[in-house]
């Protein structure tokens, strides 16, 4: 990572942690987690500017995003690149009446922009203010769609690649500390395997983000492998489920929550194409 990465990194490091994003949620809740705070924060330090960039800036608001999903903050910056949430099988993530959905169109460059007109709080897995949604007013036109998009997906992207990124420090850290049968979790070669897997990933996923990747593959590979990587810190702490013990949880209903819009959204786009 250039110097110049490297420093934006930390100054976006510095903002999460100077504005901590609750968790609220329970299972069977209904949470939106968006952060005023951070918002300002970040428009302070020019993501807005990041987002209208160019492609030489995409690199800039990926690794921003990674720091955003290191400290497993809101994404709702994130989500909002778009101008509103993606709609998938009529849920919305953040989805009040008034608020704009954006809707997949058959251009593949290309998607529209609707207000909602009603919708209904979900329980959802997540602290994501996910709507169900019933009736939309008339669609609109997106200001350069393309561009838009391009961000969204790098800034997606990194979002992924900071949470796979802390589950493996978390669960290096565990394994290093926890003893069984005198001696650390660390000595066992299955959990080395585990780690190695994981960490491999995310160098993987990571190296991606810093290069601004994006397009459907990119967005449909982070993903999938940041709940690999999910599943590997699961069985390294043996906290198995959607518990609350473990931090870990948090990270896991993130990534499988906000997986589940970008799966549908990429899913959407392939089905339209065809």
């Amino acid at each position: 990572m250039t110097s110049e990465l490297d420093e934006f990194a930390r100054s976006v490091r510095s903002l999460t942690a100077d504005v901590a994003t609750t968790d609220n949620w329970r299972p069977g809740s209904h949470c939106d987690d968006r952060s005023e705070g951070l918002t300002a924060g970040l428009d302070r330090l020019g993501w807005n500017d990041l987002v209208a960039g160019d492609e030489e800036t995409l690199p800039f608001l990926a690794v921003a995003a990674l720091e955003l999903g290191r400290a497993a903050t809101t994404p709702y910056d994130v989500v909002q690149i778009l101008g509103g949430s993606p709609l998938v099988q009529r849920l919305a993530m953040y989805g009040q009446q008034g608020r704009p959905v954006a809707i997949a169109t058959p251009e593949g460059s290309s998607y529209q922009l609707a207000t909602i007109r009603e919708s209904t709080e979900v329980a959802f897995a997540d602290s994501l203010g996910v709507h169900s949604v019933s009736a939309l007013d008339e669609s609109m036109t997106v200001e350069e769609p393309g561009k838009r998009l391009t961000a969204w997906e790098t800034a997606t992207v990194g979002y992924f690649a900071g949470l796979a990124s802390f589950v493996v420090d978390s669960a290096t850290q565990h394994a290093l500390e926890r003893e069984i049968f005198g001696r650390t979790l660390a000595h066992l070669e299955t959990v080395q395997q585990r780690l190695g897997d994981a960490a491999a990933t995310v160098d993987a996923l990571v190296l991606s983000a810093q290069a601004g990747a994006h397009g459907l593959p990119a967005l449909a590979h982070a993903a999938a492998s940041t709940w690999s990587v999910m599943v590997h810190g699961h069985m390294v702490f043996g906290a198995i489920g959607f518990t609350l013990e473990f931090p870990l949880q948090r990270y896991s209903r993130r990534a499988k929550a906000l997986g589940s819009f970008v799966d549908g959204w990429i899913d959407q786009r392939i089905g339209q194409a065809v």
